[in-house]
């Protein structure tokens, strides 16, 4: 028999939820289709009249491919991709605003300034095995190594290349990471929607599992904070933090249980979770 173990204090109305996807939605091991309890959750979600936005690291085209074959009984009404890119749907994804625009310009800049890092890594990419450079239009764009472990020891030299680049940053995913400046990340991406669709922060949920989903989970870009019980421990430690829900729950199913969770208590003079347990 399962139990929540909360603090009560107000609970709002969730108007958005905000969701990475590999890792949160769907399992690397798994066949990627949406989990049953997931899809109760997010039929709920919007015959209530709220809005869904897939907050992830993967480009557009990789993105839609993933929600298709997620295959959910509803479609998200936003995607956040590349961990910083702003699109809607209007009979086709679309930029929303003008934020992308901006966002390219400013690391164009970025990274013509920090060119000298790129070089540096192009060189110990030949060095040492097990380090992938990833290019995109000529210019590289990101790295994946051949472990974790690996990955750990590439961040610290990145780190220390970048001592001098105050706007240089970077978003790590398991074995994946992608450079980018350091004002743009999935939880301004997250703020400009809301912005753009005038959602107080208030009424934002945000469910991630890694590294590049810290942001997001941060109580300045969303109230309402989640993880699934496969996600990593920093990741647990800033749900806890923003004293939000701890999912005993894998993947989606960790998702729809906190969703669940919130939209219980909304009505109460309610509670901010810090664990659940379903045993």
């Amino acid at each position: 028999m399962g139990s929540l173990v909360y603090v009560l204090t107000d609970m709002p109305l969730i108007k958005l939820i905000s969701t990475d996807f590999d890792g949160t939605l769907i399992g690397f091991s798994s066949d990627g289709r949406c989990s049953p309890q997931f899809a109760d959750a997010i039929m709920d979600h919007k015959e209530r009249g709220g809005l869904w936005a897939v907050n992830t690291g993967r480009d557009l085209h990789y993105a839609v491919e993933g929600v298709l074959q997620f295959d959910a009984p509803v479609a998200p009404d936003f995607l956040l991709t590349n961990e910083r890119e702003v699109f809607r749907w209007d009979a086709g994804w679309a930029a929303h605003g003008e934020w992308n625009a901006r966002c390219r310009q400013r690391h164009d800049e970025l990274f013509e300034i920090a060119a000298e890092i790129f070089v540096a890594l192009e060189l110990l990419s030949k060095q040492r095995d097990g380090i992938r450079l990833i290019y995109e239009e000529n210019r590289p764009v990101g790295l994946t190594t051949e472990t974790e472990a690996l990955m750990d020891l590439i961040v610290r030299d990145i780190d220390l290349l970048a001592a001098s680049f105050s706007d240089f940053s970077y978003q790590r995913n398991t074995v994946y990471l992608r450079f980018c400046h350091r004002d743009y990340h999935k939880g301004t991406a997250l703020s400009e929607l809301c912005r753009l669709e005038n959602i107080p922060v208030d009424h934002v949920f945000a469910a991630g599992d890694h590294y590049n989903d810290l942001p997001m989970l941060d109580v300045r870009y969303s109230a309402m904070t989640a993880c699934p019980a496969n996600a990593i421990e920093p990741v647990k430690e800033r749900v806890t933090l923003a004293k939000g829900f701890i999912s005993q729950k894998n993947c989606a199913d960790g998702v729809a249980d906190a969703m669940r969770f919130y939209t219980e208590n909304e009505a109460m003079p309610s509670g901010a979770a810090f664990a659940s347990s379903d045993a």
